[in-house]
């Protein structure tokens, strides 16, 4: 009869376990040395190793010829637990054993010593599930149990378990397993069945896992059913995953702001069977790539990929701004969230396609922030290309911007900027810095000192101008205590004994201002054409 892949390769020794080193190793010297304890706990994700390391600890303990901590797996005593004919070992599954009449009858046999072998070994796997009357049976033989009788008390959900329980028990945390140990383990289990396997599939299978290794194995199963060699199309088709081209046209809509092209491949997918939660996980996976290869740089290889992969994830990572990643990683988070409960999950990822093609509204701040680092991206490309900015008749120029204020008002006063310090940072970037950390450290006075506007650095003093229909706010940051935390962090932003004041918008426009600003406007018309610029009131 045939045998799934995670029966045949669970481990017989602790030599065979992959991973878990240090709990290992534990175990391992406590069998050489005979310091066994009565009641062990093993916590762990699902397919982590919980299980597997009881059966072979109960082996081990009574084993009659132990090899360096290892159960030998020749003796009578470590054949009969393996062929499950021992009367000293139990496993006992708590989810479908959880009432209290059962445990006290498993408690019954604990005065009967081990017929066999040195120690009698009950192990109960998802020991979580068991009610709070059979924890309170079984407390008292925990406490103090016959010398012969040892507890390995196994589960995924540790804080489901009483602290009277849990103090009793020596507890070993069974972390996930890397992608390279899950990958290098699927390669030795391919090798030995006879099968071709490529590296890119078995990366695709450990990602997949999370952490798993009989998801893992499961996975490899199911993929090798598919033909000799264990491809990665094979391994997207059994997933229900996109392909990796399809990603990379997926993220260059998004990048071009193509709503019609992603709309057109969400098509694709859909006629194609693909899950909408599957390649929406699949995607933010590619995204979070792309900002690896943005943070690294294009030099770094990324984990999992090939040389030409990473090259491609380079230069698409290219075509984004820090911040719009960011960005389009969190509205992905949240729609993979969304088509948890919603009636569509199709027109839950529309709806995230074109948002995030969609061009940002300014009076978000975070908005704001991805326009200006899309600008930055741009202007830095022209002067890759030898143009500089203010280098050409109409070109940038460094001023402050002076939005027209609604129904006729005063504009702000224009503010002369002086520079800061030697050795420290321009005035403007000082101040968005501090905006950053008011906006995390003090939101209470970010809000408000964000509804003003920049009004320039002069003498040490940073200036805010405030609207009429928002002076009270220019009232309630100049107070003693606020006041000095703007200063603080504009201090521990780059600046030296910074003084902050908050002024009305009162001066009258100045005609030489606006007719620069027309200078500017017509210097980024002729740098990215009409159609790229838009203009707001």
């Amino acid at each position: 009869m045939y045998q799934a892949l995670y029966r045949v390769w669970r481990p017989k020794t602790f030599s065979d376990m992959v991973g878990q080193e240090a709990i290992v190793r534990t175990l391992r010297n406590q069998v050489m040395t005979g310091r066994v304890a009565h009641a062990y706990l093993f916590c762990g994700s699902r397919g982590t190793g919980k299980t597997s390391a009881a059966k072979i600890m109960a082996r081990a303990i009574n084993c009659l010829n132990p090899q360096n901590g290892d159960p030998c797996g020749e003796c009578a005593s470590c054949k009969t637990i393996e062929s499950d004919a021992s009367f000293d070992v139990y496993e006992m599954d708590a989810a479908s054993n959880s009432r209290v009449e059962e445990i006290r009858e498993l408690l019954e046999k604990v005065d009967y010593p081990p017929q066999f072998g040195k120690y009698k070994v009950y192990i109960i796997d998802e020991v979580h599930m068991l009610s709070n009357a059979a924890f309170n049976a079984l407390l008292k033989t925990l406490e103090e149990p016959p010398e012969y009788m040892v507890f390995i008390l196994a589960t995924t959900e540790p804080q489901k378990l009483p602290a009277t329980i849990l103090s009793r028990c020596q507890r070993f945390d069974f972390g996930r397993f890397s992608e390279d140990q899950i990958a290098g383990h699927l390669q030795k289990v391919a090798e030995k069945s006879g099968m071709q396997a490529e590296e890119e599939a078995l990366r695709l299978i450990a990602r997949a896992a999370e952490g798993g290794m009989r998801d893992a194995l499961s996975i490899l199963d199911m993929c090798m059913g598919a033909g000799e060699t264990v491809t990665e199309e094979a391994v997207r088709a059994a997933l229900g995953t996109a392909d990796r081209a399809f990603l990379f046209s997926f993220a260059d809509a998004i990048a071009k702001r193509d709503g019609a092209e992603s709309l057109r491949l969400i098509e694709q997918l859909m006629r194609s069977g693909r899950d909408v939660q599957v390649f929406l996980k699949d995607f933010s996976a590619h995204l979070r790539l792309l900002m690896a290869s943005k943070l690294c740089g294009p030099e770094e290889s990324l984990p999992g990929t090939s040389t030409e992969n990473t090259r491609r994830y380079a230069a698409q990572a290219a075509e984004f701004s820090q911040e719009r990643l960011l960005r389009v990683i969190d509205m992905g988070m949240h729609a993979e969230a969304d088509t948890r409960w919603a009636a569509s999950a199709r027109s839950v990822l529309e709806i995230f396609a074109l948002r995030a093609c969609d061009q940002p509204e300014e009076k978000d701040v975070q908005a704001l922030l991805e326009r200006i680092d899309e600008l930055e991206m741009r202007l830095a490309e022209l002067e890759k290309n030898g143009v500089k900015a203010g280098s050409a008749p109409g070109a940038i120029d460094p001023i402050i911007r002076t939005p027209k204020p609604s129904g006729g008002g005063p504009a702000l006063r224009p503010v002369t900027e002086t520079p800061v310090p030697a050795g420290s940072k321009a005035p403007k970037d000082v101040w968005n810095d501090a905006l950053k950390l008011l906006k995390k450290t003090e939101p209470a006075i970010f809000g408000p000192l964000s509804q003003g506007k920049y009004g320039g650095y002069n003498e040490g003093t940073f200036r805010a101008f405030f609207a009429a229909e928002v002076d009270f706010m220019m009232t309630m940051l100049s107070a003693p205590g606020r006041r000095e935390k703007i200063e603080s962090a504009l201090n521990q932003c780059g600046a030296q004994n910074a003084q902050f004041e908050a002024l009305p918008a009162e001066a009258p426009p100045d005609p030489a201002r606006q007719q620069r600003q027309e200078n500017n406007l017509n210097g980024l018309i002729d740098m990215f054409g009409r159609d790229k610029v838009q203009i707001d009131e």
